[in-house]
């Protein structure tokens, strides 16, 4: 059965072109990425065509995020997200805590297929201490109080982070704290990404609220070790002892890098995450749990 990841392109335009490539729509999968208005509207269409339809909010159905402009998106849930997503064949978390969520607020099972990631080869990190955020600059990411806190505790060290993303609003709150050893590299891409999760010993994300963050799982495939909240939804970091945990607040940010300026890097901590995302998030491991999703919808035809 074919898979199609869908965009926000008009439904005639996804038909005409699915229908001259030979594709039938009984036969094939259509995966909705997000949620609100494009995204479910146009699989919603699809979905009564005839074509077969995987529902993934990515965390955009969470309680944090259904918290902020909650007004605007309470009247659009229950005028229209809702009834379009009933008709959804299967619903796709990326998350543990995301699936249970889910299936509170739509009273259905849910599938749990996590995100994948590019094994590189692992390399041993130097004894450095280069921290790494790379993440949109939004509010919900907290980077504020990341900035904050390591002026506070680093100014003056050895140490560096390196913020890297795009501005969503939050860089004019950041750039007086910029200096030495505060830099922002902008949105990275290719080999500059890549350089720069190679040489990161840390990786920092004192997030509200996510899905399922999928940079967390491409730092710690390069050995990285991460320093993140709960709201990262990746629990297993905390159960296996696999990094820190960092709450999007000052105080609490602050505390973690104290504990972390003078002491020698974990080499062996690093090859664990190594191997833990491996084992458990290589693309691979992950395209088994969606091929036997795929296979379960199959079997339900």
């Amino acid at each position: 059965m074919p898979i199609i990841w869908i965009e926000g392109r008009p439904v005639a335009e996804w038909v005409e072109e699915l229908n001259t490539l030979g594709f039938k729509e009984k036969e094939t999968i259509v995966v909705s990425h997000g949620c609100w208005k494009k995204p479910t509207r146009v699989a919603y269409q699809m979905k009564r065509r005839g074509f077969n339809w995987i529902y993934t909010p990515h965390g955009m159905l969470e309680p944090w995020s259904l918290a902020n402009h909650r007004l605007k998106k309470i009247i659009y849930y229950h005028l229209f997200e809702k009834r379009y997503f009933r008709l959804a064949d299967a619903v796709r978390a990326v998350s543990t805590r995301e699936k249970e969520n889910l299936e509170r607020l739509l009273r259905r099972k849910v599938e749990l297929v996590e995100n994948g990631v590019k094994m590189p080869v692992y390399k041993p990190k130097q004894n450095t201490l280069q921290f790494l955020f790379m993440a949109r600059l939004h509010f919900k990411k907290g980077i504020v109080p990341l900035v904050q806190a390591w002026s506070r505790v680093m100014k003056g060290t050895s140490a560096k982070l390196f913020i890297a993303g795009p501005d969503e609003g939050e860089l004019i709150k950041i750039r007086p704290f910029l200096n030495e050893n505060i830099e922002y590299v902008g949105a990275v891409y290719g080999e500059d990404k890549v350089k720069l999760l190679q040489e990161s010993n840390y990786y920092v994300l004192p997030s509200f609220s996510e899905g399922f963050p999928t940079s967390v799982v491409e730092a710690m495939s390069y050995g990285a070790i991460p320093l993140i909240s709960a709201g990262c939804n990746f629990p297993e970091v905390f159960e296996k002892s696999l990094g820190y945990r960092m709450e999007p607040k000052e105080e609490d940010i602050a505390v973690q890098l104290n504990n972390l300026k003078d002491k020698i890097y974990d080499q062996s901590l690093s090859k664990k995450n190594y191997d833990f995302i491996e084992r458990y998030y290589s693309v691979p491991a992950i395209g088994n749990k969606l091929m036997s999703m795929y296979n379960k919808m199959n079997r339900q035809e």
